[in-house]
């Protein structure tokens, strides 16, 4: 049963807006793990830098090994929403970047940021679209999802990018489009190459009710189907064959969150982490999630006084 153990502050600026962490294992150590989140000077930036740490205690202590910047004034594009991942052994930093602070307006790009001995590799791709997900190997080749602005009237459509070798990119199918729901913000997760399933943000309610679709090949996906949970920006990892954890922002009971849903019976337990002021639900919460054998690792950002948001990583005991 999943229990919170305890909460520790990672990084902490009252002057700037510290937000979307995420965190990832070493794949090459079990003891180490790496975050990222963006730094920057407020919600909508004009300046940012992503920042990317890493522990070698398994969470308990943070130092900074290599910073990103990106500036409209400078660059014209300020980073977005980070995701790390492992590809062939490399780790990724997925981000997207937008050009201005109104969203339904800027134009959006896609980048890699490849950890090297001697820094960041950044790569452009051409993954259309906002908040991407993580690089998900599946049968052989690799899946990430992203979502689309259709207009300025902020209608949303949730895609899937897919790659052979990782280099070259098609985005060639629709994960989940509707005139009635606004689907966006895909964590996808593989149930031992079998099927995909993902989760999805519907953002066309105040709550956002959480959705699921799967697909056994990547590129035809089932129609959505609701959960009985609301929230935004889930990390999913899978637990076992039939069970998976997810972490999001509660915009039910405005929490950060951790759920446990049983794929057999669809049953979900929500254990809640850090609970915030109700009039400040949108300013905190997006959460990174990663396995640490015998418990979890939940990075997320929160915002309790006057001061900006900062950094927070929770463990929860499996």
């Amino acid at each position: 049963m999943l229990k919170l153990k305890k909460t520790i502050t990672v990084d902490k600026d009252s002057e700037h807006y510290l937000s979307f962490p995420d965190i990832i294992r070493s794949i090459k150590n079990p003891n180490t793990f790496f975050m990222v989140y963006r730094y920057g000077n407020g919600h909508h930036p004009t300046f940012s830098s992503l920042i990317l740490k890493k522990s070698e205690d398994k969470g308990r202590s943070w130092k900074t090994i290599q910073e990103a910047e990106l500036n409209i004034e400078d660059d014209g594009y300020v980073w977005n929403c980070p995701r790390l991942s492992y590809l062939k052994d490399s780790l990724y930093i997925v981000c997207d970047a937008k050009s201005g602070t109104y969203e339904r307006r800027a134009c959006f790009k896609t980048f890699f940021l490849i950890l090297k001995p001697d820094g960041l590799e950044i790569l452009e791709t051409p993954i259309p679209g906002m908040v991407p997900d993580k690089i998900i190997p599946f049968q052989g080749q690799y899946f990430c999802a992203n979502h689309k602005i259709k207009d300025t009237n902020n209608k949303l459509i949730q895609l899937m990018s897919w790659s052979r070798d990782g280099k070259l990119w098609y985005d060639t199918n629709i994960m989940a489009h509707s005139y009635k729901h606004q689907f966006c913000e895909g964590s996808v997760v593989n149930m031992n190459d079998k099927y995909l399933i993902t989760y999805l943000r519907d953002n066309s309610g105040h709550k956002r009710n959480i959705y699921t679709v799967k697909s056994t090949n990547g590129k035809d996906w089932s129609d959505p189907k609701a959960l009985p949970i609301y929230g935004q920006r889930v990390t999913a990892l899978k637990y076992s064959d039939n069970r998976i954890v997810g972490a999001f922002r509660n915009t039910d009971n405005i929490n950060v969150s951790l759920f446990d849903h049983d794929l057999e019976t669809n049953k979900i337990k929500v254990l809640d982490i850090d609970r915030e002021y109700k009039y400040n639900q949108y300013n905190y919460g997006y959460t990174g999630l990663a396995d640490a054998d015998g418990e979890y690792l939940m990075a997320y950002y929160v915002k309790k006084t006057a001061d900006n948001p900062y950094i927070k990583l929770a463990f929860i005991r499996k």
